[in-house]
């Protein structure tokens, strides 16, 4: 009997969606890690990736990537092939294009990414074993590697990032955001799509794919940049707070008749604040009312007028300083108690001319503090 042969096939890591309509795109899901792996008749992945690539027929394709990327020789095969392909491919990011995925990436003639995806660059990365001969060996290796990389970044970016500034991208390890990706060329537009996504422990989930956060070098910038995700929606909420408490302020600067003359404050304090002063004023100088006819009068156009006490106490004192002099008769005093309320009510002590009477801003007053305790 002859020799039994098994033939033993590798999970790929794509899957292919033949297009629903005459006019739409075929779908290509690139999900989870890029691998190199050999069938037992020596075909590998990139093969029998080229070969369902070649099964569209060339038509329009989407390439759908979420990856932490993965074996990088077959990531510049699968690089090239696309870039070979007679359809027009659009690669969106569905969650992560990250390591050996953002070269697979590069070749889409649009790339597309949703506002909350990561765009992650770095220097490739080897095991070895060996003397220090060997080791320089692969060092150097490794150097021929990352410039055949940095070509491909180089002809997607188109100008906006440099050679070096690309080393010196890759030297940090960056984690690029969807709008840092359009910035420097990766990418071409951003999509108002926010993906799922959390982290557990180490473990970046996007789009229900994982990422270990800790086999990379600064796996911490991506948690950052997690978290920060959900930063604007916080922020966008606290500005319109600020509007509607800036619109509450300046309703009540409108109602006291200050308008223009106080700068709108940044919470309910200040609202609270400013209904006490005015009732504090008012009752100071209410307090100093003595019946006199003239220095009531006084007393009467500094509320109108929006004067504190302090404000009218030196007018006052000459009043009473000229009642109490026998050499001043009473038309005097009250031509000059006339000069002192004119003068009030005129503005000229740096008091506006048309502020409400003490009626209606006793009632704005009362609408105030309603509208400050929510009624």
């Amino acid at each position: 009997m002859g020799k039994k042969v098994t033939t033993m096939t590798t999970p790929r890591f794509w899957r292919v969606k033949n297009k629903a309509g005459e006019n739409e795109p075929a779908e290509m899901f690139l999900y989870g890690e890029i691998t190199h792996e050999k069938w037992f008749d020596d075909d590998v992945t990139a093969k029998a990736f080229a070969e369902d690539l070649a099964a569209l027929n060339g038509c329009d394709l989407k390439l759908r990537i979420n990856s932490p990327g993965g074996d990088v020789f077959a990531a510049q095969a699968i690089y090239n092939q696309l870039k070979d392909y007679k359809g027009r491919v659009t690669a969106q990011v569905d969650g992560l294009a990250a390591s050996a995925a953002t070269i697979i990436t590069c070749a889409g003639d649009t790339v597309i990414m949703p506002e909350n995806a990561l765009f992650m660059i770095h220097n490739p990365l080897t095991w070895a074993v060996g003397n220090a001969d060997e080791m320089r060996k692969t060092a150097d290796n490794l150097d021929i590697v990352r410039d055949t990389i940095v070509s491909v970044y180089l002809s997607r970016t188109k100008g906006k990032v440099t050679e070096d500034e690309l080393k010196d991208m890759m030297d940090a390890e960056t984690w690029l955001t969807a709008d840092e990706a359009v910035k420097y060329g990766f990418a071409d537009s951003v999509t108002d799509e926010r993906i799922e996504n959390r982290i557990n422990g180490n473990l970046l989930i996007m789009n229900s794919i994982s990422c270990d956060l800790s086999k990379f070098r600064h796996g911490e910038k991506a948690r950052a940049i997690f978290e920060s995700f959900n930063k604007p929606k916080k922020e966008a909420k606290k500005t319109m707070e600020n509007k509607e408490t800036l619109g509450l302020l300046q309703k009540i600067a409108d109602k006291l008749g200050i308008g223009e003359k106080n700068e709108p404050a940044k919470d309910n304090t200040a609202v609270k604040n400013a209904v006490k002063a005015e009732r504090e004023r008012i009752i100071n100088l209410e307090a100093m009312l003595t019946g006199d006819s003239v220095i009531d009068a006084i007393i009467n156009a500094a509320k109108e007028a929006g004067q504190t006490a302090d404000d009218i106490k030196a007018y006052i004192d000459a009043v009473n300083k000229a009642k109490e002099s026998e050499t001043v008769n009473n038309a005097a005093v009250e031509a000059m108690s006339n000069i002192i309320k004119d003068n009030i009510e005129s503005g000229a002590a740096k008091v506006t001319a048309t502020a409400p009477t003490v009626d209606e801003k006793q009632a704005a007053i009362d609408e105030i503090v309603n509208i400050a305790n929510g009624k």
